[in-house]
């Protein structure tokens, strides 16, 4: 997916140093084994915290799979609030 234009909706969270993430809880079987998925957005005024948010920018995968130090980041070209989805989860 390198490269490519994608669009991301999710919940905002923020890291020190003043990055933000677009974020979403996987449900493997039950909301009890959610982990969350995110990706660092850069070239976008961070929203507060716990916002929903669709964000649309071009994908680069950065860090080593498998580590911590994987975290995608997404190259906004535009973000804006959106509504909470009726189920926040993406199921698995």
């Amino acid at each position: 997916m390198a490269g490519r234009t994608l669009r991301l909706t999710g919940f905002v969270t923020r890291s020190d140093g003043g990055t933000w993430h677009v974020a979403r809880l996987l449900v493997s079987c039950c909301a009890a084994d959610a982990r969350a998925l995110k990706v660092e957005v850069r070239g976008a005024g961070a929203p507060a915290a716990d916002t929903w948010v669709t964000v649309t920018g071009t994908w680069h995968p950065t860090g080593t799979p498998g580590t911590e130090s994987a975290v995608p980041v997404l190259d906004a070209t535009e973000a804006g609030a959106t509504e909470e989805p009726t189920d926040p989860y993406e199921k698995r």
